[in-house]
């Protein structure tokens, strides 16, 4: 239920930046909430969305996709080994409290206590990693869509911040003048 709500933030929030008239077009096709979209139903997929829509092909958002199947399949890896060495320490367990013969030689040394503390150790580490999986998916996604709010965004010379130290009714400080040429 959190993971829709924190998704459906990200799909019906916008922000605001300066868009030339040469990006207008562009920018009427491309939102943050495709970029979202994309990135959840394939990802990475976001990244190249935006990167297809980038003013004057001087953006390069390629090199993150490899960085997020990385990510993945790293977390996804460590998943799937707690899950299956959390099933085979309870598939051990078992077979010892029905005095079963197919005990296997790499629990041997442990007890029937030390095999209910693997267990639970198990079980915390299956749910960590499951929890780092999903957490690096999501953040893929969000990634995406707040590289897409920020794609079109002027960040030329003309906006400049000026600070400057000052002296005001006997008081120091310092101002701050924003200039828009």
């Amino acid at each position: 239920m959190k993971l829709i709500l924190i998704v459906s933030f990200f799909f019906y929030t916008s922000a605001f930046g300066q868009i030339t008239a040469s990006d207008s077009l562009k920018l009427t096709s491309h939102t943050p909430q495709k970029a979202a979209f994309w990135s959840i139903v394939l990802p990475g997929a976001g990244q190249v969305y935006n990167q297809y829509y980038s003013p004057k092909g001087k953006y390069g958002a390629y090199w993150k996709v490899p960085l997020i199947y990385a990510s993945l399949i790293g977390t996804g890896s460590l998943f799937l080994n707690a899950i299956q060495s959390e099933r085979e320490i309870k598939e051990e367990y078992y077979n010892r409290e029905k005095n079963s013969v197919l005990i296997s030689s790499k629990w041997v040394n442990y007890t029937q206590s030390d095999l209910i503390l693997l267990h639970e150790s198990a079980i915390r580490k299956r749910t960590m990693y499951g929890i780092l999986f999903f957490g690096v998916y999501a953040l893929q996604a969000i990634e995406a869509s707040i590289d897409a709010h920020f794609l079109h965004f002027d960040i030329s010379p003309s906006i400049s911040l000026h600070v400057q130290p000052t002296y005001y009714y006997h008081t120091a400080g310092l101002q701050l003048r924003f200039d828009f040429n």
